[in-house]
């Protein structure tokens, strides 16, 4: 290591404590891990890692030697364990390790050999543990790291079940709401003749007519079919003196006007427009006013 921190068994007294080191199981897209042989474990293959240095932390020291020993910069740094490690198997020579495994993603560099990797290789996970001849210490933290990766797998897959889950909801919310909002467009359509006819006859009453019970009771029938449309989301489209709206009328017939402001204007409804919830059903038909010389 470059920059290595020397002394790392620290004396107090006749005592001696472990040196604390951090590995890394680096991943790409393509799910493969980076492993590594090195002139200090013999002819294992190892994850990358090295020393934490004083007044360094953990993390930082995963980016450090993972940019020292591969040229690879990493990011999505998560801690996975630790590892007490006591004279480790395969190592050049005694020491007692605390390793402190991680697992980062490489997110730059370009990968080269060091003095500390002489080999590399990227390969799946499952393939390391079949194929190769892994450290004791290397062999339990892809252990580690596919469980971890199963988790998050499960996570991810769980999470967009439930997300697919919830839009099925919505849309299925949504489509119940349409059907309820014009299921009973046909029915409405059949009725409104009828409403409409009642319209008719009760503004063909005469004043002498409207006197007797028959006509208040036409008169109430109106009212209450009138009540019963509003409160299902039928709406009268308004024509009479309003701008011809070619997306609710239907122009049918034209009156002769010399007034430029009436130009365009419905001058009379022959036929009631209906919307149910917005959605027009049936168009109005009206009478437009138009400029002499257009006619």
């Amino acid at each position: 290591m470059k920059q290595e921190t020397k002394n790392m068994e620290h004396k107090v007294g006749e005592k001696k404590y472990p040196e604390p080191t951090i590995g890394a199981v680096i991943y790409n897209e393509k799910g493969e891990i980076l492993l590594m042989q090195s002139p200090k474990w013999g002819d294992y293959w190892v994850i990358p890692g090295g020393h934490v240095e004083i007044g360094e932390k953990s993390k930082e020291a995963v980016k450090r030697e993972i940019k020292e020993e591969t040229g690879l910069e990493v990011d999505n740094i998560e801690f996975m364990e630790f590892q007490d490690a006591f004279n480790p198997k395969g190592f050049h020579k005694e020491k007692h390790f605390i390793f402190l495994d991680f697992m980062a993603r490489v997110s730059g560099g370009e990968i080269k050999k060091s003095d500390e990797m002489v080999e590399y290789k990227w390969i799946k996970p499952e393939n390391a543990l079949k194929e190769l001849n892994l450290a004791p210490y290397t062999k339990k933290a892809i252990e580690k790291f596919i469980e971890i990766k199963e988790k998050k797998d499960y996570k991810i897959k769980y999470l967009r079940a439930l997300a697919d889950y919830q839009n099925l909801l919505k849309q299925t919310a949504r489509e119940k709401e349409e059907f309820a909002k014009f299921a009973n467009e046909q029915l409405i359509m059949e009725i409104l003749p009828v409403y409409d006819n009642l319209k008719v006859s009760l503004s063909h009453i005469g004043d002498e007519e409207k006197k007797n019970g028959w006509a208040e009771g036409i008169k109430h029938i109106v009212s209450q079919f009138k009540n019963i449309l509003e409160n299902i989301g039928v709406e009268e489209i308004k024509t009479t003196g309003e701008k011809f709206d070619p997306n609710t009328m239907e122009a049918v017939g034209k009156e002769e006007t010399e007034d430029k402001k009436q130009d365009g204007m419905v001058e009379r409804e022959l036929s009631a427009g209906y919307k149910l919830k917005g959605k027009v059903i049936r168009a109005a038909r009206v009478a437009v006013y138009k400029k002499k010389h257009e006619l």
